[in-house]
Formats: C-alpha cells, sequence, structure tokens
C-alpha cells in the first residue's frame, strides 16, 4: 500500500464565508460534506489566499462575504490570487 505523503484537494469544494470587519475578519472555511474550521485573522486578502491554498491545496475555491463599500478591492485581489 502506497502512503500519500502530500494533501490533495483536487475536484474538492471549499467555501470560504468572512464577516467583514476593518480590523479584523472572522472566517469560516466548509467543505461540501462538514464545517472544516472557523477563526479570525487579519483583515487581508492575500493572507486568506495564502492560508486557503497551504491548507487545502490544489482546491476549488469559494469566497462570499457581506456586499459593502470595501469589497471591491477584496474582490479583486482574490481574482488575482485566482480565486
Amino acid at each position: 500500500m502506497q502512503q500519500v505523503t502530500q494533501l490533495d484537494f483536487s475536484g474538492q469544494k471549499i467555501f470560504a464565508g468572512i464577516d467583514v470587519h476593518k480590523k479584523s475578519w472572522k472566517v469560516s472555511i466548509r467543505s461540501e460534506q462538514m464545517e472544516l474550521r472557523t477563526f479570525s485573522q487579519n483583515p487581508s486578502a492575500g493572507e486568506l489566499s495564502t492560508y486557503l491554498k497551504r491548507n487545502y491545496p490544489s482546491a476549488d475555491y469559494h469566497v462570499v462575504y457581506e456586499a459593502g463599500f470595501c469589497g471591491f478591492s477584496h474582490q479583486r485581489e482574490f481574482s488575482n490570487a485566482g480565486i
């Protein structure tokens, strides 16, 4: 039997729901079957993109957050990161 040494989420959808605030984000990560993790982080699309790619490599990422005046720049950052 071959032992797997690398994580691979190919073909799986990972959803990140963000409660956006000026000084921090509350993030909930889910797969299609279950909630994986909830945490707070700095308000940074780049930081969240790095987290998703490091912890759920090769997944199909979907990020959702409340619409607001600051959402456009976050959307562009996620798009530039391939999310």
